[in-house]
């Protein structure tokens, strides 16, 4: 587990998939509230983050992903 993370996600990705929890079930329009955008930009920004794997179906983020130290570090390093 040595080297950078080389995963980079747009700002508003980043806000979306801090907005997520690994533990609770979160819909687009409360998403939408903790990321301060409007709810057709948080679907469109899950759907990109459910293709690049960071989150799934439900709106949670995997907690495989969540409790890697590269997963932490990837979303720490985020605008």
């Amino acid at each position: 587990m040595s080297g950078p993370v080389w995963l980079s996600l747009n700002p508003l990705d980043a806000r979306v998939l801090r907005a997520t929890d690994a533990f609770r079930v979160r819909t687009v329009v409360r998403v939408a509230r903790l990321a301060c955008c409007s709810e057709e930009l948080a679907r469109s920004s899950l759907g990109r983050l459910r293709g690049g794997m960071l989150v799934e179906l439900d709106g949670c983020r995997p907690t495989g992903w969540l409790r890697t130290a590269r997963g932490d570090l990837a979303l720490e390093h985020q605008p």
